[in-house]
């Protein structure tokens, strides 16, 4: 519970921070590239997670890491989580950024479920339904999954909109034995 407190913190004063230079989306930008190296990573992750190493070794690799292609604040943000023993709270305080980033910049996302993978077509055309309906930018994280037969399942925030196949049939079967 505490780290996630942590996590909000660190990720609400990089957010102000970023906020207040106009570099929201290129900082959000170069957390996520940041956060994607940790993951593709284990070993750099399980180097920086390891309380055995020595900090300074720590900052030197970090530094030459990010010392051409990532602004001077970005540094000295993962920097910091460093000296605060904090990198191994990366992945939650570069969420919780990107959440406070996407209601600055009234970005909702929203994650779709189908059956088949959408075409451009189908894609564009949920995107301004979408954003007709929540008057807001929409960013669509989509997956596939067969299961659902067809149709489609929207979830956005805490609402769920299921037209998937299996759920009608799920909903049918219900209302089949309530009867009964």
């Amino acid at each position: 519970m505490l780290n996630i407190q942590y996590a909000k913190k660190y990720a609400a004063a990089m957010f102000v921070w970023s906020q207040e230079e106009n570099r929201l989306p290129q900082h959000g930008a170069q957390l996520t590239q940041i956060s994607n190296l940790f993951e593709d990573s284990r070993e750099l992750k399980a180097f920086m997670d390891n309380p055995q190493i020595d900090l300074q070794v720590k900052k030197n690799l970090m530094s030459k890491i990010l010392a051409d292609d990532f602004d001077a604040p970005v540094c000295n943000f993962i920097l910091l989580l460093i000296d605060k023993h904090r990198i191994s709270l990366l992945t939650e305080i570069i969420a919780d950024f990107h959440a406070f980033s996407n209601k600055a910049l009234g970005i909702q996302i929203v994650y779709v479920k189908t059956a088949f993978a959408l075409t451009d077509a189908q894609r564009t055309s949920l995107l301004q339904k979408l954003e007709s309906i929540t008057e807001k930018t929409i960013q669509l994280k989509a997956n596939i999954d067969p299961s659902i037969i067809g149709g489609v399942i929207i979830k956005s925030g805490d609402r769920l909109i299921d037209g998937s196949v299996i759920g009608q049939l799920k909903s049918i079967k219900k209302q089949l034995v309530a009867n009964c």
